[in-house]
């Protein structure tokens, strides 16, 4: 029998400090960044439920009744201030990750019939967080310029295009990529972090800007001079470099997505 989801969203935000109390402010400034100071954060939340379709209302569940319980869920959290106000984050740093773990532990398992299969955590722009039952990944975005041309070898001019048309122009054109690096872990007791967001800054510029930046792929990027620089291509080797990279970091890389326009994007997983 085929199983419906919904999925309903809900905006808060809140004031926090990110720092460790037995910590001294070098070790918590080196750790935490700028965040170490009290700053606000905006967030975005969805709930998705499954469950079959009521034949009595044809609803999963009623939004009349989720709106009260997502509302008791977010109070707490809207114009608070992390850590001081809510005791549940007296020894836990308020994080996206650990306060998408605390929406997941407070919101009901199942609501009427419907059961709550993922929690999406917006934290701004760059930032997001998924909850399962099973896991949970942290993603942060990143954007990079390139350019590409994509032809084969073995055809003409007029093949290529016949192939792929005016990408295939010969002197290659250019796109702004946006990339989400999805990390899967759980968040650390000390840190509150599944991996320290300067760290993975510092492995996609290294591993993905150092390599792919205002480069031409054709012409400047050993990876492609005997693959076709599609942007399937370049998420497959993104997402290759990366996992490689990271598991050597002691992290797990579960996914990599790669915008190429408002139209077209590419997703690699585990």
């Amino acid at each position: 029998m085929p199983v419906v989801s919904l999925s309903r969203r809900a905006a808060f935000s809140l004031g926090r400090r990110l720092f460790h109390p037995d910590w001294d402010e070098t070790r918590n400034r080196a750790c935490f960044g700028r965040d170490v100071g009290p700053h606000g954060a905006n967030y975005a939340i969805e709930l998705v439920f499954a469950g079959q379709i009521s034949p009595e209302d044809g609803m999963i569940v009623n939004i009349a009744d989720l709106k009260p319980l997502i509302a008791d869920l977010i109070t707490p959290l809207d114009g608070a201030f992390l850590p001081d106000t809510l005791p549940e984050f007296a020894h836990k740093r308020p994080t996206a990750e650990n306060i998408a773990l605390y929406l997941w532990q407070n919101f009901p398992a199942t609501v009427v019939e419907a059961t709550l299969t993922e929690l999406h955590l917006e934290e701004g722009a760059h930032v997001r967080v998924e909850k399962t039952s099973r896991t949970m990944i942290v993603s942060r975005s990143f954007e990079f310029a390139a350019a590409h041309r994509l032809a084969l070898s073995d055809l003409d001019d007029a093949g290529n295009m016949a192939r792929f048309g005016i990408c295939s122009n010969r002197a290659g054109h250019g796109h702004n990529f946006n990339l989400s690096v999805g990390v899967e872990g759980q968040p650390d007791a000390q840190t509150g972090f599944i991996i320290p967001p300067q760290l993975l800054d510092k492995v996609v510029t290294e591993e993905v800007f150092a390599r792919f930046d205002h480069k031409h792929l054709n012409e400047d990027c050993p990876e492609f001079r005997e693959l076709v620089p599609t942007s399937e291509n370049l998420a497959l080797v993104i997402f290759r470099i990366l996992s490689d990279r990271l598991e050597r970091e002691g992290f797990r890389l579960a996914r990599v997505h790669l915008q190429e326009t408002a139209k077209n994007g590419f997703e690699v997983t585990r």
